[in-house]
C-alpha cells in the first residue's frame, strides 16, 4: 500500500481565507496573531 501525502492546498473563499495555495513540507508551523485564519487553515484541511 502506498503512502499519500498532501504537497499543497489551495483554499478559495473559506471563512477568513479568501485565496491561497500553501506549499507543504514534512513538517510544517502555523504562526501568527489572534484572528489571522490559522484554525481556519486547520478546519479548511
Amino acid at each position: 500500500m502506498e503512502d499519500v501525502k498532501l504537497r499543497s492546498v489551495k483554499i478559495h473563499g473559506f471563512k477568513s481565507i479568501k485565496d491561497s495555495t500553501i506549499e507543504l513540507h514534512d513538517i510544517n508551523i502555523l504562526i501568527g496573531p489572534n484572528g489571522s485564519g490559522k484554525s481556519n487553515f486547520i478546519s479548511a484541511l
